[in-house]
């Protein structure tokens, strides 16, 4: 008899995670100012030539994959638009996030304040566009404003005189946007990086009063999952070999239940057909020039490692390969559209007075751990890149190791537009830092809090504090601890919370922990809502390949024949002209034993949620 299990593999990345309304953060709003500088009146303030603010802003972007902070994949995949930035400016090598979930980072980075009190806790949420963001601050201090490309709050924009951007999460072939006057189809051939860049040079160009300043959010969807490449990128991403972090084995005995039992990992979470591209996935977003190149170059990886048919560690590896030439190649995309908006605030005469930041909602995993994706603590998800460009004022070649956060960008924001900062924000202008000042009051530790589970990917919910050598983290539900020394343990391999050695640390982050908990005025965390986990760890996948009970083996690429398969009794899945054709974008089951004897595939036409990609 064969045990069974089916593993859902498609599925809404950035939306699912609580069907509970957002807290009502209106109630949170003040217009509280902090009281302005009495030697500098108002006149004073508008009178001088105030900068323009470019904020490039990108989605999962592991600090990692930027070559200017070094690390393995530095001379592999270099970075240098990203790096010229850093060149002529800073560097922060020390930038965090309070929630890292792509909706939450985005209504902190509006509001200045905590997700708990801005009530955007978890990406199912809406975010209340009626409560005080610092767009509309900027535009009542003489300022225009534009967003464009990846908003993904649920609600329309406010406080911009321009938005057009991506439904939900958006497509990274021929995306649609969302205006004030409705939706805008895809442009057939048109890729969402080199369009949301193309948008807002033209918003430059043609959109703005070029008699004021300006702050527009660049907003990219790269490199979310699932990673799809520009065609024009995936000859050369796909043939490199990429060094492996040191710990993709990981086998989290130094950590406690959550480490141990998430779903995220290369080995059992990420899948073939999907994230490995081992089935023909978005293509009807393609011109029939890119879907000719993608099927060049994915028949032959197909081809090759159905001959090779690797198992176990092996797998792991392949799987490694195959996420890095995908990810990479969207990062190398988002790097020359960073070169294309260099170059035209230098030819439009732009770049002296624009104060240029590049950013990402939140790290990511890049195989340390054996993971991919975000949510947790751990330094590869709580860490940002960060680079900021200020000619004139900021020193090229600057690398800033003060603790900075996403929670300091709404008052960053105003304070170069010389704006008074509400006293309501809970972070702290950046400005001083990048005028090479050192404030004596800076802060020595920063607060983290995630609230989403169960959930995708199966990450507990916690809070935490870090300081510049020690991490606490507390997974409150199972009333877990766990404590590292990021000085002798900068991969987070073991918790020292039950060591002896470190009592005095432990007694002195948790009073850190209770600190920052009263100063940010943290609630009690929302109750526990029911239900499991979507997809609870399973055992690692076998080969991909369709087993025809006892007989022979059929690749399940070959697009010869759908014999031997279950599917539904319609056209949703067919040979066309020999090749293997999935229509409307059904979802994708895996129906597999516990062993790696057999592997068989069942295929079920559903149609996914709205903009999924």
């Amino acid at each position: 008899m064969r045990t069974t299990c089916i593993i859902l593999l498609i599925f809404a990345f950035g939306y699912g995670c609580s069907n509970k309304p957002a807290p009502n953060s209106s109630k949170v709003a003040s217009e509280k100012v902090t009281k302005a500088d009495p030697k500098k009146s108002k006149s004073d303030t508008f009178s001088k030539k105030r900068p323009n603010i470019v904020f490039i802003f990108s989605d999962d972007h592991s600090y990692k994959a930027v070559s200017a902070y070094g690390g393995r994949l530095k001379d592999i995949a270099p970075t240098p638009n990203l790096d010229r930035i850093a060149k002529e400016g800073i560097r922060f090598d020390n930038c965090f996030v309070t929630n890292a979930l792509c909706g939450p980072s985005r209504a902190v980075i509006q509001t200045g304040k905590h997700s708990h009190l801005n009530g955007f806790m978890e990406n199912e949420h809406r975010f209340d566009g009626n409560q005080q963001t610092f767009p509309k601050l900027l535009q009542k201090g003489g300022y225009q404003t534009a967003v464009i490309g990846k908003w993904h709050l649920g609600t329309d924009p406010q406080g911009f005189d321009l938005w057009n951007i991506l439904p939900g999460q958006g497509t990274y072939y021929a995306p649609d946007f969302r205006t004030p006057k409705g939706l805008v189809p895809g442009t057939p051939g048109e890729y969402v990086t080199e369009a949301v860049v193309g948008k807002s040079i033209d918003w430059l160009k043609k959109g703005r009063d070029k008699n004021k300043p300006f702050m527009l959010m660049v907003q990219h969807k790269a490199p979310h999952r699932f990673w799809l490449p520009p065609v024009h990128l995936l000859e050369e991403y796909t043939s490199k070999n990429y060094p492996e972090p040191e710990n993709l084995f990981d086998d989290y005995k130094g950590r406690g239940t959550p480490a141990n039992t998430q779903d995220m990992t290369l080995r059992v979470t990420m899948d073939l057909a999907l994230d490995n591209k081992m089935v023909p996935f978005r293509q009807d977003r393609m011109n029939e020039t890119q879907r000719k190149q993608w099927n060049k170059v994915y028949d032959g990886i197909r081809a090759d490692v159905l001959k090779k048919r690797p198992q176990g560690d092996d797998l792991v590896r392949w799987k490694y390969q195959r996420y890095m030439a995908d990810y990479l190649a969207c990062i190398k995309s988002l790097d020359e559209s960073v070169g294309t908006m260099l170059d035209y605030l230098d030819e439009s005469g732009l770049a002296e007075n624009t104060v240029v930041i590049y950013a990402s909602d939140q790290g990511f995993f890049l195989g340390e751990h054996g993971w991919f994706d975000k949510r947790f603590m751990y330094e590869e998800s709580l860490k940002t890149p960060l680079l900021v460009r200020w000619p004139g004022v900021a020193k090229p070649g600057t690398v800033n190791k003060q603790m900075v956060s996403n929670l300091d960008f709404a008052q960053t924001f105003l304070d170069l537009a010389g704006l008074d900062q509400p006293s309501d924000m809970q972070g702290k202008s950046l400005k001083p830092l990048f005028e090479g000042k050192e404030p004596k009051d800076w802060r020595d530790s920063i607060y983290y809090h995630y609230y989403c589970f169960p959930e995708y990917h199966a990450v507990r919910r916690h809070d935490g504090v870090r300081n510049s050598r020690y991490k606490l983290m507390h997974f409150y539900d199972l009333d877990e601890w766990e404590l590292f020394d990021l000085e002798k343990d900068p991969k987070e391999m073991k918790s020292v919370h039950d060591d002896p050695k470190y009592a005095d640390t432990l007694m002195h982050m948790k009073g850190e922990l209770a600190k920052l908990r009263k100063q940010y005025k943290v609630p009690p965390a929302p109750k526990l809502r029911k239900g499991e986990t979507l997809f609870p760890p399973w055992p690692e996948f076998g080969t991909f390949e369709v087993g025809l009970g006892n007989k022979e083996w059929i690749s399940l690429f070959d697009g010869k024949t759908l014999n031997g398969w279950h599917k539904p009794d319609n056209d949703s899945i067919k040979v066309v002209n020999g090749e293997i054709h999935l229509s409307p974008d059904p979802q994708v089951f895996y129906l597999h034993t516990r062993e790696f004897t057999d592997f068989i595939l069942e295929l079920e036409a559903k149609m996914p949620k709205e903009n999924f990609d």
